[in-house]
């Protein structure tokens, strides 16, 4: 596999870097439009909240010059105005509002380019995890993750990068379908989607997760769990399963700060998707 740290790549390693960068934007896009808070159908500009999925997507369309530093203003009614920042000090650093291009114009600026000054393929490759192992509402835009297994892509968006993923040894094509790689690995784990031994969380006893997460959504109907229901409805998917990892019991959620580990992060996790709608 060629080096993604030397100043030139393959041309399927161009196709890649490509292919992530639409696939990213347009997540982001999608996430923007479809989550309150986030900006309006006519922004595009997006206020990565601190949060590192964000800011590590952001960062990276920014590092490829696929995105812009942005202002925000508050109108008379409270819809964000992005304004795209060229000029302002704001864009000597890295800001906390992204203006997210569409993907034409993402396409057009990534042609000009030859990569020499691209950050590595692993990390491109791990800002598009970023955006696509949950967020928004559409559950179809949820890349799958199994582990040695086939799958199919469950969102047309899904395709290209998937293409370009394989033909540079990140998965590999069955058909239709896909499987991912042992070079994909480093990533998975790192995004905690996978762990180091054998085992993935998306291949656990549902029934067990069943049961724990209807126990968690009754637990949390009393007033007295207001506060813990409000900090697990505002986590990603990720975060709200180590919450659930450290301080649930089976029966009663223990004071922040303590542990339980009732059970494992790879059910937490699916305990967490399979709660969202509900919280």
């Amino acid at each position: 596999m060629h080096d993604a740290s030397l100043n030139h790549r393959t041309p399927a390693e161009l196709e890649l870097v490509r292919a992530l960068a639409v696939a990213i934007s347009q997540r982001l896009r999608q996430i923007i439009s479809r989550e309150d808070g986030m900006g309006t159908d006519d922004d595009w500009c997006i206020y990565h909240a601190h949060t590192a999925d964000f800011e590590i997507a952001c960062g990276t369309l920014w590092s490829l010059g696929v995105c812009s530093a942005a202002v925000a203003e508050q109108t008379e009614d409270k819809h964000l105005l992005s304004l795209e920042a060229f000029e302002l000090e704001c864009h000597k650093r890295f800001p906390a509002f992204f203006f997210i291009y569409t993907k034409e114009e993402v396409e057009r600026l990534l042609i000009k380019q030859s990569g020499t000054s691209w950050p590595p393929n692993e990390q491109i490759i791990d800002a598009y995890l970023r955006t696509v192992v949950d967020y928004g509402k559409d559950k179809s835009a949820h890349l799958p993750f199994p582990r040695g297994k086939q799958f199919l892509p469950t969102h047309p968006e899904q395709i290209a990068p998937m293409e370009a993923l394989a033909h540079n040894g990140f998965a590999q094509k069955a058909g239709d379908q896909f499987i991912w790689t042992d070079q994909m690995t480093p990533i998975m784990v790192k995004n905690w989607i996978w762990d180091e031994t054998d085992v993935d969380w998306f291949s656990i006893d549902r029934s067990k997760v069943s049961a724990q997460a209807k126990s968690v959504l009754a637990s949390l109907k009393t007033d007295r769990l207001t506060e813990i229901r409000t900090d697990l409805q505002n986590m990603s998917i990720t975060f709200r399963g180590l919450e659930i990892m450290q301080r649930w019991t089976g029966s009663t959620w223990l004071p922040a700060g303590q542990k339980a580990q009732f059970m494992s992060f790879d059910e937490a996790v699916a305990v967490s998707r399979e709660i969202e709608t509900e919280l």
